[in-house]
């Protein structure tokens, strides 16, 4: 065989292999953007898979055009179902476009895309994290319509479809078709986190809980000791908090602004490191803010479900515990869907003590109230109460 005979032969092997991996990706489709039919049992699980969030979640969305978005982190992915009955009894469809570690920055850009191909949901539910506005840095002057559109490019086929990644991703596709405890992710953008029940099996809760509890501490310690306001300039996440509510006062949609149940371990830790005054301030903020945009077209609502209640003071299980499975909480920050449930139903129009209903009549009261509840608890000789001052006592004695 001739030296060009044996190039063009090895060119050829290799387009052939390229374009092999190039289509078998494309037809297994790990991301779900190329719209390929899900085949039970192939590839109709898809993996959560840590890139590409944004693309992922607008081809979904823009496929669906819901009535309802979803927007917030990973506590609105993982607590939010779009296929609960709240929903599905009213009617209505929705889409979670929730993205683990986003801010309002990234909530912001996904309503202006939705806006611009006519699919702004009628109704938002935008889960707010106070520790993203705690020291969040001064906004420079930004317009969320002029952020592109993410697109299937060349470099996304690069790196995703003619890739050993992508390869690697397909493969994981077809394996967790089969899999016990999935780390999967639906079509409506929801994440329900069964490989979590392996977690709990094989460490048990305490250690789900212990384990986040310290990552607080630490992070909170550093955040906390930043200054809140900025020379009079608005932060980043207040600005793009506005820019939300602006973009969905212009798409005449319904707004319920959700502060998320924390545990009430999160609330204790937050007392112990002087967090709780800025926590009452926050939440003032957030409500002088919805009352800005109330009085326009569309509706704006704030809720809060982070008060100590029976649901929010469900108790650890003990350390070497791992038969027990919690009905509300993975860990301190990340709720279940059957809890999510219960914040959906009170969104809706359902009636129940758990959550508040925020408005400037009645703010200042209910954060009297929530400050004496947790006054009260910390009295208490509650095993919570000792575990928090476990976590923070051992975190400063690493930290020293």
């Amino acid at each position: 065989m001739s030296w060009s005979t044996y190039l063009r032969w090895m060119l050829g092997t290799l387009l052939a292999v390229v374009a092999g991996v190039g289509t078998f990706n494309m037809l297994i489709d790990p991301l779900g953007v190329f719209g390929t039919p899900r085949v039970h049992g192939f590839n109709a699980l898809k993996p959560h898979l840590d890139h590409h969030y944004e693309l992922a979640r607008w081809e979904a969305a823009r496929r669906r055009c819901s009535l309802v978005g979803i927007f917030g982190n990973s506590r609105a992915e993982i607590g939010f179902d779009p296929a609960e009955d709240a929903f599905t009894t009213r009617k209505l469809t929705a889409f979670n476009h929730a993205i683990p570690g986003s801010n309002i920055t990234v909530a912001a850009r996904q309503f202006g895309w939705l806006s611009r191909v006519g699919c702004a949901p009628k109704r938002v539910v935008l889960g707010l994290e106070f520790f993203d506005f705690l020291g969040s840095p001064a906004a420079e002057p930004t317009d969320p319509s002029t952020f592109p559109t993410p697109g299937k490019d060349w470099r996304f086929m690069r790196e995703v479809v003619f890739s050993l990644t992508g390869l690697l991703d397909s493969f994981s596709t077809i394996a967790i078709q089969s899999a016990r405890y999935p780390a999967t992710i639906t079509e409506a953008g929801f994440n329900p986190l069964f490989n979590y029940r392996q977690e709990v099996e094989n460490s048990g809760h305490y250690v789900l809980f212990r384990q986040r509890a310290v990552e607080n501490v630490k992070a909170w310690q550093i955040r906390a000791s930043r200054p809140r306001l900025i020379a009079g300039r608005l932060s980043l996440d207040q600005t793009d908090l506005e820019n939300f509510l602006r973009q969905a006062t212009a798409a005449g949609s319904e707004v319920d602004l959700v502060i998320y149940p924390y545990h009430a371990e999160i609330r204790l830790v937050m007392e112990r490191l002087n967090l709780s005054h800025q926590f009452a301030e926050w939440k003032r903020g957030i409500v002088a803010t919805a009352a800005r945009f109330s009085g326009q077209d569309s509706s704006m609502r704030v809720w809060d479900f982070s008060a100590l209640q029976p649901e929010t003071l469900e108790p650890i299980p003990p350390p070497g515990d791992r038969t027990s499975h919690l009905k509300w909480y993975w860990e301190g920050g990340h709720f279940k869907k059957a809890l999510g449930a219960k914040v959906l139903d009170r969104l809706l129009g359902a009636s129940g003590n758990f959550g508040q209903q925020l408005n400037p009549a009645n703010i200042d009261a209910w954060l009297e109230s929530d400050r004496e509840g947790l006054q009260e608890f910390l009295q208490s000789a509650s095993p919570l109460v000792a575990e928090v001052d476990s976590v923070i006592s051992s975190t400063a004695t690493k930290s020293n």
